[in-house]
């Protein structure tokens, strides 16, 4: 049986490395990185070189530990996406399947321990142990260091913290449909609230139609520390923006992002659970910084690298479309931008 699929795949490896000499000898070519190539390889050639050694990556023990990955050209992507939405989106909900294997074989223990279940809004979306905050508290009581709160790496030089300054980011109101989504844990005028040892004064608020911007003031003891508070309003408690909407969350997701480089500080991104909307806001934020430098997306394996560390990133199929949807128009910005740059460097260099 190896022989037969060696024998198989020999003149396909063939094919891939002459596609490969293209890439280095040609200028059109040159110009797409060399992740380009990889792109072009099918999945069924890793497949079933493991087969051929008698490896199932369809096991549970592989699919865990399996890496999910779907890179696509943005070139290509508006292709994709419609082959991907047809037949009521059936290739989307097989990666979406795909991604409920992340995570299977870690722990929550902390979260587990009876002290700290009722702190817990959600008793399925439990905080792994790996990756978890740990908070820093004056007292030595069990469970003291312990909030439904893990650190999420997503690409190399961004990193989302769930800390205790900097920058907030709130993606819901309090309260929807007669249902309590959150504490109010600001105060409702200028006047400075006391939280146990900690007081809040909140300094400004600037409303939009979609957001509303705070800026708080924390104190305790003689310390204090300013953080500016970011309320997207208008998500839909059950699903997503509509596709009407696409831009004015992108927008909100650039202000963030400014407001972040400009503070250098970690954010805490949080909704109710912390997973569904939480996830998709910092999937949105990563590929906008993404596209600006890269040529392709691999939209698969970010969420299953945010959900390796905590549960449920990205809590919906309809959560995963909406990304895709997202990502399209950022591309078609960029090329229209891009066009726009060059007839403006054009009529420059006539003049």
């Amino acid at each position: 049986m190896m022989s037969q699929v060696l024998h198989v795949l020999s003149p396909l490896l063939s094919v891939y490395f002459l596609l490969f000499v293209c890439l280095c000898l040609f200028e059109p070519f040159r110009r797409r990185s060399l992740f380009a190539f990889l792109t072009l390889l099918p999945s069924c050639l890793w497949t079933d070189y493991l087969l051929a050694f008698y490896i199932n990556p369809w096991s549970k023990t592989a699919l865990k530990k399996r890496k999910l990955t779907s890179p696509v050209q943005l070139d290509d992507f508006e292709i994709y996406f419609k082959e991907m939405s047809k037949d009521s989106a059936y290739k989307f909900s097989l990666q979406f399947e795909e991604l409920k294997s992340v995570g299977l074989d870690l722990s929550h223990d902390a979260a587990d321990l009876p002290v700290n279940r009722p702190k817990n809004r959600y008793t399925n979306i439990l905080p792994y142990d790996f990756s978890r905050v740990k908070l820093v508290s004056m007292h030595n009581d069990e469970g003291a260091d312990y909030i439904n709160a893990n650190y999420i790496p997503v690409i190399t030089v961004l990193l989302f913290m769930t800390s205790s300054h900097g920058l907030i980011l709130m993606l819901f109101y309090c309260a929807a449909l007669w249902s309590v989504k959150c504490d109010h844990y600001w105060p409702f005028t200028d006047e400075p609230v006391m939280y146990g040892d900690i007081s809040v004064e909140m300094l400004s608020q600037s409303e939009s139609p979609e957001w509303i911007i705070r800026k708080f003031r924390l104190g305790y003891a003689d310390e204090t520390q300013d953080v500016l508070h970011l309320n997207y309003t208008s998500w839909p408690d059950h699903g997503v923006p509509t596709v009407n909407a696409i831009e004015s969350i992108l927008q909100f997701v650039h202000i963030v992002r400014q407001q972040a480089n400009r503070s250098k500080q970690p954010i805490v991104v949080h909704c109710s659970a912390g997973v569904g909307r939480t996830g998709t806001f910092m999937a949105l934020d990563c590929l906008m910084q993404h596209i600006r430098e890269h040529e392709f997306v691999d939209i698969l394996s970010m969420v299953s690298e945010m959900r390796s560390h905590r549960l449920s990133m990205v809590q919906t199929e309809e959560q995963y479309v909406f990304i895709h949807q997202c990502v399209l128009l950022m591309w078609q910005k960029k090329k229209q931008q891009s066009i726009t740059s060059d007839v403006v460097y054009e009529n420059a260099s006539k003049t």
